[in-house]
């Protein structure tokens, strides 16, 4: 949260004049977007097993093949529609606009959803989600290397961002086993001191015995 906050001031800051028409219905709409956002992770969470299918359940690879089937066929209607009434036309592509469309669409799309799909399943919604914070200090890096630096407080943020994700994968048990560590070993030092002691005395005496 820090981090985003921070590279939100820094682009507020920037000389970029973004009018906002109507920012309280942008609000709504991007507080509804994040909470069916949450729907959906916990869902897939929940929902969908880590077993690629060997059990007789659905695999990750059917779930996002029937979820892209499924927006075929209730959103090209709608995208046919559109088109008809010259809303949002339908244009001839070249086979370089083509092939970018697949090469996004197979890179973009499908193999970053899957990857983000499967690290819900083998970590937990919460560290998935934080993972796609990582965009922002990549961003920065990329906005570097091609000669478009962006301003100082975006490296902050995206080094806030860094250390966020790296702290919420540490295990809430990491300094707790340590602590346990240390005092059974100190447990065992002291048990091996007492069996000294005890070892000791009766050499001594053994010895005194002509």
């Amino acid at each position: 949260m820090g981090g985003t906050i921070i590279v939100s001031l820094g682009d507020s800051k920037s000389g970029l004049k973004t009018v906002a028409s109507n920012p309280l219905l942008g609000d709504i709409f991007a507080l509804s977007s994040a909470g069916l956002y949450a729907v959906y992770i916990t869902l897939i969470r929940k929902k969908l097993n880590d077993d690629d299918g060997k059990n007789g359940e659905v695999s990750m690879a059917q779930f996002l093949g029937f979820l892209g089937l499924f927006n075929v066929l209730l959103f090209l209607p709608v995208a046919v529609i559109l088109n008809f009434t010259k809303t949002e036309p339908f244009y001839m592509l070249t086979w370089k606009q083509l092939g970018l469309i697949i090469g996004k669409g197979l890179l973009d799309n499908v193999l970053s959803d899957y990857l983000w799909a499967k690290a819900v399943l083998l970590t937990s919604t919460t560290v998935a989600t934080a993972g796609l914070t990582i965009q922002v200090p990549l961003a920065a890096i990329v906005d570097t290397i091609t000669g478009h630096s962006p301003p100082f407080m975006d490296y902050l943020g995206a080094i806030a961002v860094m250390i966020g994700f790296a702290g919420i994968n540490i295990p809430a048990d990491t300094f707790s086993k340590s602590t346990e560590a240390t005092a059974v070993e100190l447990k065992i030092e002291d048990v091996s001191m007492r069996d000294e002691e005890h070892a000791f005395p009766r050499t001594q005496d053994s010895a005194s015995v002509p």
